[in-house]
């Protein structure tokens, strides 16, 4: 999305864009089956600026998720958890599991007001300067409750692809923040009729053969006016030689691409580390209304998937139920780790045995599932690792950086951000005159 909204931006130069795999999109891709559709890669479109703004100008209807709840699934009971207190009565939990989740609640809670108030305020810097210094797991201090830990590697793994040992406790605390407060306070949080990579293939085809697919870079060098991009195409090597570049890629590539990286650059890209996930979906032929059509996502910490999105759930509630559904199920973390090492047909297995103990009724209803496995999805960071983040939002005389690792809080949203950020930086560096 960060290299597609760039070239968006600078739609009106010359501009190419090198996309190695077969499709541009990257970790957004989407699966159609008529009215509905399941995305297998980055889940939900939220926030607000140029991502929203593209989905507006591109008059791409946007399913809803307000009214939508998030539930929990526990000891064989499935529970609302819109209200913390009420989640605590009616889960099938211990006085222990019922004070160590509410203790764990109490802390991430504690810490949104300051992580939502301007980064500018003094009070603001100190707490966020003490969660990045601070594991997740920091949470679980005194918590002997299998429960509540088990829950809390359960939502670092599904929200951010790895466990609570391994990233900031910042980054953490925002995103269950949100899931434990209201989803809907999230600006535009919806779900783009026919997935996420409805905007991308848009985006793709406005480029026309301005985009090459199937055309990876191995080297991207640069002089004090210019850069030499060297890459594979169905000829062989080929060289393009530009003004400026954008660079739009994961950290660990960006790396390999760029050996003239200065040592701080490197340092910083070294810093982001990445969440993983192993992915099904499904498409299912019920019929009549179904205990999960109000859901947009259950969490699933005691079954071989830790979440069950409902990409369907976007399209209850504006007239009478159509028969079929679409459901993905995540697996992230040490959970994914340990998944990698199956078969496709082992995975499904696995999945589609606890999606039916979560909802038996979908025995016969569900279609072949589809695997994805994802080494590298959702950046984070270690514990005092965003402290070199500033590095990677400069330029690097005329190649310029894009990617959701240049935000706080990485989203799809952020991705587009920042591929219009840089646009424009290549933009003003080029209206400037030459000295």
């Amino acid at each position: 999305m960060a290299g597609l909204m760039a070239a968006t931006t600078l739609s009106d130069r010359d501009v190419v864009v090198l996309e190695a795999s077969g499709r541009a999109g990257g970790r957004v891709e989407s699966v159609r089956r008529g009215d509905y559709w399941i995305n297998l890669g980055t889940q939900f479109t939220e926030g607000t600026g140029t991502l929203i703004d593209a989905l507006e100008r591109h008059r791409i209807p946007m399913g809803s998720l307000a009214g939508k709840k998030v539930a929990l699934a526990l000891n064989g009971k499935q529970v609302d958890t819109s209200n913390p207190f009420g989640l605590m009565l009616r889960s099938r939990m211990t006085l222990m599991d019922r004070v160590g989740l509410a203790a764990v609640g109490a802390r991430i809670l504690a810490a949104v007001p300051f992580l939502t108030m301007n980064p500018d305020n003094s009070l603001a810097k100190r707490v966020r300067a003490a969660l990045d210094a601070r594991p997740a797991s920091d949470v679980l201090r005194g918590i002997h409750s299998d429960v509540a830990r088990a829950m809390v590697r359960s939502w670092s793994g599904q929200w951010m692809g790895c466990e609570p040992e391994e990233t900031a406790a910042t980054q953490f605390a925002i995103s269950m923040g949100i899931l434990l407060t209201d989803p809907a306070k999230v600006p535009n949080f919806s779900l783009p009729a026919g997935g996420n990579q409805t905007l991308t293939d848009i985006l793709a085809a406005d480029l026309g053969d301005r985009l090459r697919v199937n055309s990876p870079v191995r080297s991207v060098e640069w002089t004090e006016d210019g850069v030499v991009v060297d890459y594979e195409d169905g000829n062989g090597p080929a060289r393009l030689r530009a003004r400026r570049a954008i660079v739009a890629v994961p950290s660990d590539v960006a790396v390999k691409l760029m050996p003239g990286l200065p040592p701080e650059y490197r340092a910083a890209f070294e810093d982001i580390h990445y969440g993983r996930y192993v992915v099904v979906g499904y498409f299912t032929r019920e019929e009549g209304p179904q205990r999960w059509d109000d859901y947009m996502a259950v969490s699933t910490p005691q079954l071989s998937f830790q979440a069950m999105f409902n990409h369907a759930a976007a399209l209850r509630g504006t007239g009478p139920r159509q028969p079929g559904g679409a459901l993905a199920c995540f697996a992230g973390g040490a959970v994914a780790d340990s998944l990698f090492q199956l078969t496709d047909e082992e995975i499904v297995t696995r999945f589609t045995a606890d999606l039916l103990s979560l909802y038996p009724e979908l025995e016969g209803k569900l279609d072949e599932g589809i695997v994805r496995r994802h080494h590298r999805v959702v950046p984070f960071w270690q514990p005092g690792g965003r402290a070199s983040l500033p590095t990677l939002r400069r330029h690097l005389g005329p190649v310029h950086l894009a990617g959701d690792y240049q935000l706080d809080m990485p989203s799809l949203a952020d991705a587009a951000s920042s591929g219009e950020r840089a646009a424009k930086q290549v933009l003003a560096s080029l209206s400037r005159p030459a000295r």
